[in-house]
C-alpha cells in the first residue's frame, strides 16, 4: 500500500509570543530570510530562497522543553561554536552512531536540534 504523506516535508510550524523578535532571531541567529510576514499573525521563513517555516503568533505559548525535529547542517561543529559564541544557550554536542548532534534554545525558549548525518 502506499503511504498517504509523502517522505518530503513542506515545512515546519513553530509557535511565538513575540514574532519580531522571533523572526530576527532566526534571520541573525540562524540565517533564515523573511519572505512574508504579518507581525499579528505570522511569519514565512526561508533558506537560500527556499521556504522552511511558519512562525505563528501564540500569546499563550508554553515553549517546547523536547526537540520536535532537527535542522540539518553541512559543519556541525562550526554550527555549534558559531550559536554558541552568538550567546544562544546551546547543550553539548552529542556523537551518535551515524550522525551528532545538539540541542539548543531560541529566543522563546523552545528547544530546538541541529543534527549532521555522516
Amino acid at each position: 500500500m502506499r503511504p498517504i504523506v509523502s517522505s518530503k516535508l513542506l515545512g515546519v510550524m513553530l509557535y511565538a509570543k513575540d514574532l519580531k523578535r522571533a523572526s530576527n532571531w532566526y534571520s541573525d541567529k540562524l540565517g533564515f530570510q523573511i519572505t512574508d510576514y504579518n507581525f499579528d499573525d505570522f511569519v514565512e521563513l526561508a533558506i537560500e530562497g527556499t521556504y522552511v517555516m511558519h512562525l505563528f503568533r501564540d500569546l499563550d505559548l508554553v515553549p517546547i522543553t523536547r526537540a520536535v525535529f532537527s535542522f540539518n547542517t553541512y559543519n556541525i561543529e562550526h554550527a555549534y561554536i558559531a550559536l554558541k559564541n552568538n550567546g544562544v544557550e546551546v547543550d553539548s554536542l552529542e556523537t551518535y552512531g551515524d550522525h551528532k548532534s545538539f540541542s539548543f534554545k531560541d529566543c522563546e525558549g523552545n528547544q530546538l536540534m541541529i543534527s549532521q548525518y555522516d
